[in-house]
């Protein structure tokens, strides 16, 4: 699904070059499950946001399902992540003026259909009685799982989640985390995860390790 063939990421200053992620081989298969860890500042962010099209390379090649991402143009690869990636943040980027229900559906371009998928997913993560209420009406845990729900809306092939749990308690934090995890494996969908904790992704089948730009293959678990 994925490989990356020396990819870097390089900072220019009128002083030195700061390497943000070091020259990078990487396969990330379909379906597979990956955590990626690291202190800050590492470069684990860079590597999911190269893979994901939010930030283009200074080096090296990305492809995805045999197609060289840093080919494409922004408006192709616009298209690319609202019609195949899925996002989840730190910060869950909610719009105020908007209702969870409107929130959730934001991705949608084709409405056929909307209905069941929301109330399927809403189910799964207990928003339900909250699809009337706006984000300023919602406990920060609430709000991430409304932002799980968008994130998921429209069937993505490959979710990508960046820190999502930081700003959460671990009881909030562990449920996203088993709300993608069961997502990915119901439905095939990769799951390209990014903490700086590597206790959170300790059962993810696949891990990386992030350290100074430079990308370590960690373990894979049954």
């Amino acid at each position: 699904m994925f490989e990356l063939k020396e990819v870097a990421l390089i900072y220019e200053t009128k002083k030195q070059a700061l390497a943000a992620l070091k020259s990078t081989d990487l396969k990330i298969e379909k379906g597979e499950e990956v955590g990626i860890f690291g202190p800050s500042g590492s470069g684990k962010s860079s590597l999911l946001f190269i893979m994901s099209t939010l930030k283009e390379p200074s080096r090296g090649e990305v492809k995805y399902e045999g197609k060289e991402l840093t080919a494409l143009t922004p408006s192709a690869k616009a298209e690319l992540r609202r019609k195949e990636f899925g996002f989840v943040f730190q910060e869950h980027f909610l719009i105020n003026h908007l209702t969870v229900r409107e929130n959730i559906l934001l991705p949608l371009k084709e409405k056929r259909g909307a209905k069941k998928r929301l109330e399927e997913i809403t189910t799964a993560l207990g928003l339900n009685q909250l699809l009337k209420r706006f984000p300023y009406e919602l406990s920060l845990g609430q709000s991430q799982r409304v932002a799980v729900a968008r994130a998921l809306i429209a069937g993505p092939k490959v979710v990508f989640a960046d820190e999502p749990t930081a700003s959460l308690d671990n009881e909030n934090g562990s449920r996203v985390i088993e709300l993608l995890k069961s997502y990915c494996s119901k439905s095939g969908a990769t799951l390209i995860l990014v903490s700086h904790s590597s206790e959170i992704i300790g059962d993810f089948r696949r891990r990386l390790k992030v350290e100074n730009g430079q990308v370590y293959e960690v373990g894979v678990n049954a």
